[in-house]
């Protein structure tokens, strides 16, 4: 009888042990789960319409807003104001409706009736990864491309034929209507002449100073200027026929940094029954083979003095840093806004803005915010680096 008590007593042992092992192995792989989805606390409130006195269905209702407004939330950090503008629909219709797959868990903060409405504050836990996500697969992630075409461009080429000026503007003509075919706004050129002629600009061509003043004169954004030279190549061998060879070389200057952006040199040649029009020809292919490189990278050129970075520390909810990309969006400097990063406390946003207004938008940063205080701790050439108190 006691070997059959002890045998029992060792069954029931060996039993409990088993029993306390697998909690212990079901919370290890909880812990895991839970270590890799990236989530973030969000304050969000719902506010509904109360029908037919209705309390239930209102209370569920705006818990609902308030979790949809938890997710939109995030939704705005990620995707830069005009694609959710937009792309408006597509959001609604596949992040928005799907509420309960993108909140981990939330507590109600405060609940109850406002007149003819229910309202309810909840603070959420977002799996903003999750939201990040289905945002990439949509296509909505990628900031829209900075604009370029509305930029005001002038146009000097100074072309010459064996060694002599020459007015047509072959080149320069070239060059412009390569840009207004592209939807540029080209500055006319009897513009620029009459504000170099007002500045007594001697050297244009060559002083940087005199260049920036007249593009300024002009309202210009950018200025291409360069020269050309055609020269008589043959006239053996070609049945009658005369050749010329022509050389351009522009530079690219952006006015309001007085920044040369951009330079190159291209040669061809040009094949006609006469000298004057060879030489043109020459001219004309040679500016051609430039407008097309031009246009290649003018663009991306551009586009690198559109936009800064502002480094956020400190951020403690989703709230604040919803906040500050407010903010941003609000200062008429700011084009768009584009969160790259944001884990840990610590986001970098994408700012769509020229540079020469970095300290206006630093100071701004620190004064227009609403809802948060904002420090900026360093402004570099390109960027702000910005704490949140």
């Amino acid at each position: 009888m006691k070997k059959v008590l002890s045998l029992f007593i060792l069954s029931v042992l060996v039993l409990s042990a088993c029993a306390t092992s697998r909690p212990n192995i079901k919370d290890y792989t909880n812990k895991s789960k839970e270590e890799k989805e990236v989530t973030e606390v969000v304050q969000a409130e719902g506010m509904v319409a109360v029908f037919n006195n209705d309390i239930l269905d209102a209370k569920k209702r705006s818990l609902g807003e308030a979790q949809r407004n938890a997710v939109e939330m995030t939704v705005g950090v990620y995707v830069n104001a005009a694609t959710r503008v937009e792309k408006a629909i597509m959001v609604d219709q596949q992040i928005l409706s799907k509420t309960n797959g993108y909140i981990k868990k939330y507590k109600i903060l405060a609940a109850g009736r406002e007149g003819d409405f229910y309202k309810t504050k909840i603070e959420a836990l977002v799996k903003i990864e999750a939201v990040n996500k289905d945002l990439n697969i949509l296509g909505l992630m990628a900031p829209p491309a900075p604009t370029t075409s509305n930029l005001r461009i002038g146009v000097v080429i100074m072309d010459r034929i064996d060694g002599a000026p020459d007015t047509d503007g072959v080149s320069e003509m070239t060059l412009s209507d390569k840009l207004l075919n592209l939807q540029y706004k080209v500055v006319a050129v009897n513009e620029i002449a009459q504000a170099a002629k007002n500045l007594n600009a001697d050297d244009f061509l060559n002083n940087l100073d005199q260049q920036k003043k007249v593009g300024e004169m002009v309202k210009a954004d950018v200025l291409i200027i360069g020269k050309a030279a055609s020269s008589f190549n043959t006239d053996q061998g070609l049945g009658g026929m005369v050749s010329y060879r022509a050389n351009i070389s522009f530079k690219v200057l952006k006015i309001k940094q007085a920044a040369l952006i951009y330079s190159n040199s291209f040669s061809s040649g040009g094949v006609s029954s006469t000298r004057e029009a060879a030489s043109r020809e020459a001219l004309k292919r040679a500016a051609a083979i430039a407008a097309e490189d031009l246009t290649r990278v003018l663009d991306q050129r551009l586009k690198a003095f559109n936009f800064i970075s502002v480094n956020v520390k400190n951020v403690s909810t989703l709230n604040q840093l919803n906040a500050l990309i407010k903010g941003l969006q609000n200062m008429i400097e700011v084009k768009y806004t584009q969160t790259e990063n944001f884990n840990n406390g610590a986001a970098d946003i994408k700012v769509g803005a020229e540079i020469e207004n970095l300290p206006s938008i630093a100071q701004k940063l620190e004064t227009k915010v609403e809802g948060i205080k904002v420090k900026v701790s360093a402004v570099t050439n390109s960027s702000i680096d910005v704490e949140i108190q």
